[in-house]
């Protein structure tokens, strides 16, 4: 039989109850806080386990992600017994190809470094540019928090462009705004972050479980396995079983680098870009000549049979068998690209530092005959 298990009143520490105690003064022993003990123990570990159907197959195999860190400790001179803290550590619940599902408790969202632990850079594509920041809304079912739900649930909770760059963590906690109709302390922002040209859909989701003294445990999901793990090391789950089941997750899993483009950039590339039977998609570097809300209408994409050049006024390709000479170049302070091969010549391609980057990796992995000048 398992052992009976209470939430602190106080804290919200999830505490072990010895055998017979029931109906008496206890004492937390993370927080010192002295509350009296129910004949029933409403809250245990089969009821947590039971909160999501997919958790329950996994609660046994992380027992051991959840030590004692406080142990018994004898009687104070009132006979009130001190009840040790199971673990107030966050954990891996489950891990697939879509992303992972973590458990902590519910105190930890009043932690500004906790609330602070999402990764700067767009959830979706991974962009550090044109960031957005949006807030986590936990609900009581662990439902998608995307942008469109977040906002018909709980109004315009983002902010934009310049309201968020260089700000500190506990500049941007304070311009948010507090998550209307939820239960302390799920109304306290938590951001995540998404580029101008992402959206959240199916990206993360909140879930959280409030007793009536506003203690619980809350449930994230992140649909993103490399930004997952950048927030479970951030919030101490470095070195754990779990974490080492999430790399071996993430080497299993192989990512498709055409859907981490944004769906409009996707949409306005399928206009001009085909691929040909079993030919892989391997990059798309955007013309930066262009606006950034025409993101897709123009630039280079490379895929392991070909690199393909398109403009409104151009269109060119070159397979991966031919020789393709590079120039690399500074223009009125912007950084531009020539490509030259065989056939045709494209003097001007205006690219930024990640740009180039990616292409000149997408060259490497794709096996092309590149010559960089």
């Amino acid at each position: 039989m398992r052992a009976r298990q209470i939430l602190c009143p106080q804290c919200g520490t999830l505490l072990d109850v010895p055998p017979g105690k029931a109906d008496c003064f206890v004492r937390c022993g993370m927080c010192r806080n002295r509350f009296r003990l129910p004949r029933r123990i409403a809250v245990t570990e089969d009821a947590i386990a039971d909160w999501l159907v997919e958790g329950r197959q996994v609660e046994e195999k992380h027992a051991a992600e959840r030590p004692l860190q406080v142990h018994e400790q004898a009687a104070s001179s009132e006979g009130t017994a001190v009840l040790p803290a199971v673990s107030d550590a966050i954990r891996l619940v489950k891990s697939d190809a879509g992303g992972a599902l973590f458990e902590f408790p519910a105190n930890r969202l009043t932690d500004t470094a906790f609330r602070c632990a999402m990764p700067r850079c767009c959830l979706r594509c991974g962009g550090r540019s044109h960031l957005q920041a949006h807030v986590i809304v936990y609900s009581t079912h662990l439902v998608s928090a995307s942008y469109g739900e977040a906002e018909a649930a709980s109004g315009e909770m983002v902010l934009k462009g310049e309201a968020v760059a260089g700000l500190s963590n506990e500049e941007l906690l304070g311009r948010l705004p507090s998550v209307p109709n939820a239960p302390k302390p799920a109304d306290l922002p938590m951001p995540y972050w998404l580029c101008d040209m992402c959206t959240g859909r199916d990206l993360i989701g909140g879930q959280i479980r409030i007793s009536s003294q506003g203690v619980g445990l809350c449930r994230l999901w992140i649909g993103n396995l490399r930004r997952a793990e950048e927030f479970f090391v951030t919030t101490g789950g470095a070195g754990s079983p779990g974490h080492a089941e999430l790399r071996h997750r993430i080497a299993a899993t192989v990512e498709n680098p055409w859907d981490v483009l944004p769906l409009a950039v996707q949409n306005r590339i399928q206009q001009w870009y085909r691929p040909q039977p079993n030919e892989h998609f391997v990059a798309y570097v955007a013309d930066r000549d262009r606006a950034r809300s025409e993101e897709g209408l123009a630039g280079i994409i490379v895929t392991d049979r070909r690199v393909v050049y398109h403009t409104l006024a151009r269109h060119k390709e070159a397979g991966v068998e031919e020789k393709l000479e590079f120039q690399e170049a500074v223009e009125q302070g912007r950084q531009c690209v020539g490509i030259r091969c065989s056939s045709w010549e494209i003097r001007h391609v205006a690219v930024d530092r990640d740009g180039l980057a990616a292409l000149k990796n997408a060259l490497a992995r794709a096996r092309f005959r590149a010559v960089w000048h």
